[in-house]
């Protein structure tokens, strides 16, 4: 399969891409898993901030009970083979699109567009989704967010040893989880979950799927601002 958008973030041999389409006024966002074997020449197109094009095969990934593009390639002698990762546009920006989190929560979304028969007749579609669904694999932001609980993994074995779940809640009481990367400060320390307990914030991040649920995963430090 072949899909359009802007890389929006670069982490763990992974980048997500978004589209914005004018119909349904949403961002739509995919992950695409690049691997270990992709030129320096395809990895610098995969560039944060690039408009791409990308040619894969579309997967689903058990771990994170999503689907991801896979199998990416780059064709240094032929840069404009219709197979190939290409380069559109540089200059962009992530939206970080402020949600709401009750709909991120629990609502719905309708949705239509059109599909053309053979015979050239177009029948309108409307379908219904969660809210979430929709938005998975794009970058959105929430803000004055109470941290209730954190849950911080504790396994050296594990990548994410030091990552931490921020169960928080907005001022009505709707109930968010934020899932962090493991986050050092800029003297390269470990950031702890004494640094956001009891605290209020705003985040920015990514609509991941994760047991059952939506969070919104946060890749950097700089993406969790503590209002007070």
């Amino acid at each position: 399969m072949a899909i359009e958008g802007v890389v929006t973030v670069n982490s763990d041999s992974t980048v997500y891409v978004e589209e914005y389409d004018a119909e349904t006024d949403l961002y739509y966002g995919i992950s695409i898993f690049y691997g270990y074997n992709l030129s320096g020449a395809g990895l610098e197109i995969l560039h944060v901030g690039n408009r791409v094009r990308v040619v894969g095969s579309c997967q689903f990934y058990e771990a994170g009970g999503t689907y991801q593009i896979a199998d990416v390639q780059y064709k240094v002698m032929k840069p404009n083979d219709p197979s190939n990762l290409q380069l559109i546009g540089t200059g962009y920006s992530a939206s970080f699109t402020e949600i709401d989190p009750d709909e991120f929560v629990s609502g719905k979304r309708t949705v239509s567009y059109d599909v053309e028969a053979e015979d050239g007749t177009v029948t309108t579609i409307e379908k219904t989704y969660a809210y979430a669904d929709l938005i998975q694999g794009t970058t959105v932001s929430v803000s004055d967010l109470d941290v209730l609980s954190i849950y911080t993994t504790s396994n050296p074995a594990s990548s994410s040893n030091g990552a931490m779940t921020l169960h928080c809640a907005t001022q009505d009481g709707t109930e968010i989880d934020v899932r962090t990367v493991v986050l050092y400060d800029d003297n390269r320390n470990l950031i702890k979950a004494d640094a956001y307990e009891g605290r209020n914030i705003s985040v920015k991040g990514i609509v991941e799927y994760f047991d059952g649920s939506y969070q919104i995963k946060v890749l950097s430090k700089d993406y969790i601002t503590i209002n007070h």
